[in-house]
């Protein structure tokens, strides 16, 4: 052999020259987390600095839907697919000139999903939680969207990171239906896409490192119309796409879209300082923007007043224009599965 492995034995815990091992060798799944898997997996911040995600450039699923675009949650109409990559393209460059390195999602075309449709919403890769240590593979609730489990999956099994849990059985879990307020705090989501199952098994998992905090938020959804992505009277599924964190204790809100009491919880337990998006702003997804570092995030452009709240406190925020896929039901954060950020200082 080309190195010595040989000598590497006596630095092999519980070593024994001529003996075996006297024990089980008990030690801390985070200790061995870089020597193991080979990167520092995860993340447990919305603020800390971000170092890998997971994006997906839009292929022609992404335009596909006009068979039913209420069924396929495109309320605001089709998006225009060139102009989709074009805004993909300058987002992704904006990540790249901010250090951040991106992966792209193993989904070769055509992206198909459980029930044989186009994938539409493959490009919004923020379908599974990751946690400092390895990644939740969620399950999507609508049928349209089985599948895109597995196409993430396979990504994260090729890249080498660790798979702790996978949403089974009856529960149904997304992601953006939960938003870390620090570490060891983890607000989770019961809506039209998490039920209590899969809230309940997500949140089991996250205690296992080291959140202390989970908080239930109920998020009112649409019956029959939904004449736009959040608010307007259909509600929101994703709580991502109305409450943010920009910074410690420092959050964006829509009120309209939340039960009060999560709101008095931030308020009061938590002593945030809340900013609030105005009507007018809510479809522009200002809560769905994506921090690169402490005080600096990506926001969809368009949203002037949560903006300028934003920099009154500080927080440098740069503007790219991601209409179409803010029209189509995401932004920043939905655009990112973020795979590696730094630790938060206590």
């Amino acid at each position: 052999m080309p190195e010595d492995y040989a000598s590497r034995v006596k630095d092999i815990p519980l070593y024994r020259p001529g003996k075996p091992p006297l024990t089980y060798f008990n030690s801390s799944f985070m200790d061995e987390l870089e020597k193991t898997w080979r990167r520092p997996w995860g993340s447990q911040s919305s603020y800390a600095r971000l170092r890998a995600v997971i994006v997906h450039r839009p292929g022609s699923e992404a335009s596909w839907g006009d068979v039913d675009p209420d069924f396929f949650n495109l309320p605001t109409g089709m998006p225009d697919l060139a102009r989709m990559q074009a805004q993909h393209d300058a987002f992704v460059r904006v990540l790249q000139e901010n250090g951040v390195e991106t992966i792209s999602l193993d989904a070769p075309p055509p992206v198909l999903g459980t029930y044989g449709v186009p994938l539409r919403s493959a490009t919004y890769t923020h379908e599974t939680l990751m946690v400092k240590g390895g990644a939740i593979i969620c399950r999507c609730a609508p049928a349209y969207k089985r599948g895109l489990e597995y196409y993430q999956s396979r990504t994260l099994g090729k890249l080498g990171c660790p798979i702790l849990h996978t949403v089974r059985g009856e529960g149904f879990f997304e992601s953006s239906n939960a938003v870390w307020l620090d570490k060891k705090s983890l607000p989770l989501a019961v809506s039209q896409r998490a039920n209590m199952q899969g809230v309940l098994q997500v949140s089991a998992v996250v205690r296992e490192f080291g959140v202390e905090d989970v908080h239930i938020v109920h998020l009112p959804g649409p019956l029959n119309t939904r004449r736009s992505q959040t608010g307007g009277g259909g509600g929101a599924f994703h709580l991502d796409m109305v409450f943010g964190v920009a910074a410690p204790r420092i959050g964006v809100i829509y009120p309209a879209c939340v039960g009060y009491e999560f709101i008095d919880y931030l308020l009061h337990k938590k002593n945030f300082d809340l900013i609030e998006i105005p009507e007018e702003e809510v479809n522009g997804c200002p809560s769905n923007f994506l921090v690169l570092e402490p005080g600096k995030l990506i926001m969809p452009a368009g949203n002037p007043t949560v903006t300028a709240e934003l920099r009154k406190r500080g927080i440098t925020v740069i503007e790219v224009d991601l209409s179409e896929f803010t029209n189509a039901g995401g932004g920043p954060t939905c655009m990112t599965m973020p795979l590696i950020r730094d630790e938060e200082k206590d």
